[in-house]
């Protein structure tokens, strides 16, 4: 009797421990899988980081000179600089727009965190506001385009 009483309990203590072990080989399934996901979310984290490092954030103002006059500023608020800048205001050419003042062009590059500007002639007949489109280039590797209404 105590034999079988041993082997029961021999028998039950060999269950409970591979049940135990299938429950640790279970939870650390999981938690593989979880650092599996940790780790890809890492990994976009730090993709996002670099991209937004390597692009230029652009965006117009419009400040007012005088009655008859203001300027057009690009904010670069980007971490990189922005090449080859080409700026289109009602479906044109800055520079073919009737408020362009031809001795004052808009530069073609703005550093990271930094501005440029050029003079507009806004008067009753060719004033705010303009629809603006600025088309650019950075780090990133795509083009970047920013559109809106340009209002003083």
């Amino acid at each position: 009797m105590a034999d079988l009483f041993s082997l029961l309990i021999s028998a039950l203590s060999f269950v409970v421990s591979g049940l135990a072990t299938w429950i640790a080989w279970k939870a650390h399934r999981e938690n593989v899988g979880l650092q599996q996901r940790m780790l890809e979310i890492e990994e976009q984290r730090e993709r996002d980081r670099r991209l937004s490092a390597s692009q230029a954030r652009l965006y117009p103002k419009l400040r007012e000179v005088s009655s008859s006059s203001c300027r057009l500023y690009l904010v670069n608020s980007g971490m990189a600089a922005a090449r080859n800048v080409r700026v289109m205001l009602d479906g044109k050419p800055l520079a073919d727009h009737p408020a362009a003042v031809q001795d004052d062009p808009m530069p073609t590059e703005v550093g990271p965190n930094s501005e440029v500007s050029c003079l507009l002639g806004c008067d009753f007949k060719c004033g705010p506001p303009f629809q603006i489109e600025v088309h650019w280039e950075d780090d990133s590797g795509s083009d970047r385009t920013y559109r809106g209404i340009l209002t003083d």
